[in-house]
């Protein structure tokens, strides 16, 4: 990806952080859905879908399993009959952790293969960047992981968390149990720098303190620096939104300057069981993550889940929040494609708008709310020696609010989409 690209994208960025006072202006589309793909409408005619993840480059590291994660569901599905009868056909396409590819991608899958509905991207900064095209060319985007909020898009669904469901408990918990002064590093994009701003509110208004905000691009791995300004500034924790390559990267250096749980933690929001694998279990033990899903969950649907995850992929594989909220995307499609009518965009947009899949590994049944994104629990994990975290605080559901009152004030509020009439 190109340095302006890159920039673009970061601009596009600035729609979350308008929301914050920090410029830009929300992203909220307004063009209208439709279109009917005659081949797929056939009876008994298999419904192609696409799927855009970045299976080579920086952020494989995390995509390839989160890609797995829906092929298992479009394999479960399958097995299970499809969708009134007729299978999914997948159409899996790589973006190579390259984001101006990832904009090819979906175009492609909207225009040649004349799909109506994509699933995937992982970084805000695919999502972001894909937005247009699906405006542009009438089709649905189901994105699934948790993402930095400040959104709304009526050719867009949301399967992840959003701040509210999962900041607004972690942040008072980490300085009610951790400290008070936070020292923050993340990834250069659009998530870490959105929840970078999110968290210097709370924090601030909690009467905590902002040591240092720091970012990094995509696929750095020396933070010698960073930790040397880490050590002389001695904060009580460092709040890392570091992604891909990264993650192992920072981890293991800041072990190796003599860092430990006890007497710096780490409270993570990116840090997954993948990234945790990736590193060596070691070096994340002691570490803290949020999350609205842990593969230690004890539910009968998340044993199921990763039960079918080992058995496909291999025992050694892990299951993690991005994952499991791709996976459940693929499910509530499946849902909503076996009630609607038709399979044309606007019949698949209003069918999703309460769609409900009732295994989800998160323990709860999702439903899709009219602002287009799903309803999480929350969890805080303690990173154990075998790469698995164990819960040490758990929240109740939340129902999503991509604009929360706490981080956004009541006139920069705008109205999110609503169910299409016809």
């Amino acid at each position: 990806m190109t340095e302006t690209t890159r920039r673009e994208v970061l601009v596009r960025g600035g729609a979350g952080l308008a929301a914050l006072g920090l410029g830009g202006s929300f992203l909220f589309g307004r063009q209208g859905l439709g279109g009917v793909d005659s081949a797929q409408a056939a009876s008994g005619e298999p419904i192609k879908v696409g799927f855009v993840h970045a299976l080579t480059g920086v952020l494989s590291i995390t995509e390839t399993s989160i890609s797995q994660g829906a092929q298992l569901a479009v394999q479960q599905i399958n097995a299970a009959g499809g969708i009134n009868g007729r299978p999914i056909k997948p159409i899996v396409e790589d973006y190579a952790s390259d984001f101006t590819v990832a904009v090819q991608k979906a175009t492609k899958l909207l225009v040649a293969d004349k799909v109506s509905i994509v699933i995937g991207g992982y970084t805000s900064a695919s999502r972001v960047a894909m937005i247009p095209t699906f405006q542009k060319r009438k089709g649905l985007l189901f994105y699934g992981t948790y993402y930095e909020g400040l959104e709304c898009d009526n050719n867009t669904f949301y399967g992840g968390a959003v701040p509210n469901q999962f900041l607004l408990d972690y942040v008072p918990w980490i300085m009610k149990n951790l400290g008070k002064s936070f020292y923050i590093v993340g990834s250069d994009y659009i998530y870490p720098r959105t929840v970078s701003a999110i968290v210097q509110k709370l924090v601030k208004a909690a009467g905590g303190k902002i040591v240092a905000d720091r970012y990094f691009p995509l696929g750095t791995t020396d933070f010698g620096s960073t930790i040397a300004d880490i050590k002389a500034n001695k904060p009580d924790v460092v709040f890392s939104n570091l992604v891909g390559d990264s993650t192992p990267a920072f981890y293991k250096q800041f072990a190796a300057a003599g860092f430990t749980p006890e007497n710096l933690p780490i409270a993570a929001t990116v840090t997954t069981e993948v990234e945790a694998k990736a590193m060596g279990p070691k070096y994340a033990a002691g570490h803290y993550m949020t999350a609205t899903y842990f593969q230690s969950l004890k539910n009968p649907a998340n044993i199921a889940y990763v039960k079918a995850f080992k058995k496909r992929y291999g025992v050694g594989q892990v299951t993690h929040m991005p994952q499991v909220g791709t996976y459940n995307a693929v499910q509530l499609f499946a849902a909503a494609a076996a009630k609607a009518p038709d399979l044309s965009v606007a019949s698949l947009a209003k069918a999703l708008v309460g769609a409900r899949y009732s295994q989800s590994p998160e323990g709860q049944a999702i439903v899709m709310g009219t602002n287009h994104h799903c309803n999480h629990p929350s969890y805080v994990g303690q990173a154990n020696k075998l790469g698995q975290y164990d819960i040490v605080a758990t929240f109740k559901p939340r129902a999503a609010d991509p604009f929360p009152a706490q981080i956004v004030p009541a006139s920069k509020r705008p109205t999110c989409p609503t169910p299409l009439k016809g």
